[in-house]
C-alpha cells in the first residue's frame, strides 16, 4: 500500500487484506480494492464486497464483521464499503482496479437485472 505507516508490521499486505474480507462469512468476492494512507498513521479502504444470495438479509451483521476485521487486523479504521448481490455483481471487474480485469481496459460492466 502506497505510504503505509511506519509502524505496522505486516505493511497492510494488500492479499491478506482481500483474503480477510473474502473468509467474513456471507462473503462470495470482492473487488475494486482500494487502499490508500489518509494521514501519516490512518489507512483507508474503498472495495465492493460480493454478498452471498442467502445471506444479503444479514447484510448489516457483514459490513459491521469486515469493518471490525479491517480495524483489529490492520488497523484501517476508516472504511468506504459498497455492497453487491452475487447475482447482479459487476461481471469482469478488477480486483484492484475500476475496469475490466484484462489489462489496459477502462470500463465497468453491471449485470442488467
Amino acid at each position: 500500500m502506497l505510504g503505509s505507516p511506519p509502524d505496522n508490521d505486516n505493511d497492510n499486505d494488500n492479499e491478506a487484506v482481500v483474503e480477510a474480507i473474502r473468509d467474513v462469512e456471507g462473503v462470495a468476492d470482492v473487488h475494486h480494492v482500494h487502499l490508500w494512507q489518509m494521514q501519516e498513521h490512518v489507512a483507508a479502504l474503498d472495495c465492493h464486497v460480493v454478498v452471498k444470495p442467502e445471506a444479503w438479509s444479514r447484510i448489516e451483521e457483514i459490513k459491521s464483521a469486515v469493518k471490525q476485521r479491517l480495524k483489529e487486523e490492520f488497523g484501517i479504521s476508516h472504511s468506504s464499503l459498497e455492497f453487491e448481490h452475487e447475482d447482479r455483481a459487476h461481471q469482469s471487474a478488477g480486483l484492484y482496479s475500476h475496469g475490466n480485469s484484462r489489462e489496459g481496459e477502462e470500463t465497468h460492466t453491471h449485470e442488467k437485472s
